[in-house]
């Protein structure tokens, strides 16, 4: 995606370093403003909703979320419920014939592994925005 489209219009950033920037930078965006704003504390990794359900006597939602790392399950209340798991939440592979034979190294942009160096290596990308990526040493 775009560098542009993570970009909230109320807090602009005009100096992305190129239109489709890295994932340290946008991360970094993103960390600096939850820092700015001071939203840290509503948000919550490593969690998943499991149900959410409105209450007409509360005009609000009770929404239940698991703790995956704790394996506790929670139950809270919230006035405005935002569906914010996004796209690659639960990312696989591509269905592509032969692809559990592939020799060579595996990354998808869901789950990217930092200590791969693909310089000099032939690449064949698969998708595009969200995409899968074949690299072969």
């Amino acid at each position: 995606m775009p560098s542009h489209n993570y970009t909230w219009s109320f807090e602009p950033k005009l100096d992305w370093s190129g239109v489709y920037a890295s994932s340290r930078e946008i991360f970094a965006y993103f960390n600096a403003f939850t820092e700015k704003y001071g939203l840290k504390q509503y948000i919550k990794t490593e969690h998943q909703v499991t149900g959410a359900y409105w209450n007409n006597a509360t005009g609000g939602y009770d929404v239940k979320v698991q703790d995956i790392k704790a394996g506790q399950e929670i139950s809270t209340h919230c006035d405005i419920l935002i569906n914010a798991s996004g796209i690659l939440n639960n990312w696989r592979w591509p269905a592509i014939p032969g692809l559990d034979k592939y020799k060579g190294t595996l990354l998808h942009t869901a789950n990217w592994d930092e200590s791969v160096d693909l310089t000099g290596k032939h690449v064949g990308l698969i998708g595009n925005g969200y995409a899968n990526s074949l690299s072969r040493s």
